[in-house]
């Protein structure tokens, strides 16, 4: 696949991940917080950043494991993405549950705040976790 289609690819993925993200928690929220889409859009941004480098770092370790070529920067880019993507999948539920189920601000504060924050800190932890434990010249299978 060329860089161009790559980038492509990743780019859509990512506008669809805002556009979806941000809508849907807008529209979960907007009963119970009155500019809902003052939460809804540093949410979709996050969200739609994150799948979209996610995306790229994906096609990358496929095209590097199909041509034979995997090497630790590589594999450990790769489960920063899934790390991430996965961080996103927990914590966009329990910060729009927390504010549906009127727990106070704290759910504001883990949509608009934490997000950003844990995805960054699980997707640096497993970088760096995968390039101290794999041993040199051999990388890590995925």
């Amino acid at each position: 696949m060329s860089t161009l289609s790559k980038t492509l690819v990743s780019l859509a993925a990512g506008l669809f991940a805002f556009l979806t993200a941000g809508l849907a928690v807008t529209a979960v929220l907007d009963p119970h917080v009155w500019p809902s889409l003052f939460v809804g859009i540093p949410v979709g941004v996050t969200v739609g950043v994150t799948v979209a480098l996610a995306t790229a770092v994906t096609l990358r370790y496929r095209d590097r494991r199909r041509a034979g070529a995997l090497d630790t920067g590589v594999v450990a880019a790769y489960r920063a993405a899934v790390v991430a993507v996965a961080t996103c999948l927990v914590i966009v539920p329990l910060g729009t549950a927390a504010i549906v189920f009127d727990v106070g601000e704290l759910g504001i504060a883990v949509l608009v705040f934490g997000l950003p924050a844990c995805v960054l800190v699980a997707a640096v932890v497993a970088y760096v976790t995968v390039r101290q434990t794999s041993p040199a010249g051999r990388p890590p299978t995925a």
